[in-house]
């Protein structure tokens, strides 16, 4: 977490360390997915919702909401998916994940 939050703080990244924090935000998103408390409560962990994730890498690569706006095909569209109240389509979870370079089922669970 430390080394991911170095790097956004950074703010613009060469291409290189771009590409590192991507890895890095998707081994996070990894591993909270596949993490399970060893405390005494036992519900399952469960991923970050998919505009979680959209913002988290948004965030890391100091992208606004008319960065990925295109993706979505308006601004107004881009801020509802981000506040949750609309969800991102299987076209939308590819085209996501070219343009962060992560895997695209990180925003749509039905994407092979």
């Amino acid at each position: 977490m430390a080394v991911a939050e170095g790097l956004m703080e950074k703010g613009e990244l060469p291409e290189a360390e771009e590409k590192l924090l991507a890895l890095i935000v998707l081994l996070i998103e990894a591993f909270e997915i596949s993490f399970q408390s060893d405390d005494d409560d036992d519900e399952d962990e469960t991923p970050p919702a998919p505009h979680v994730t959209l913002e988290r890498l948004m965030h890391g690569h100091a992208l606004t909401v008319d960065d990925v706006a295109h993706i979505f095909g308006n601004p107004y569209v881009t801020r509802e998916v981000l506040e949750g109240k609309r969800e991102i389509s299987r076209r939308q979870a590819k085209e996501l994940g070219k343009f962060f370079r992560v895997p695209a089922k990180l925003f749509s669970p039905n994407v092979q």
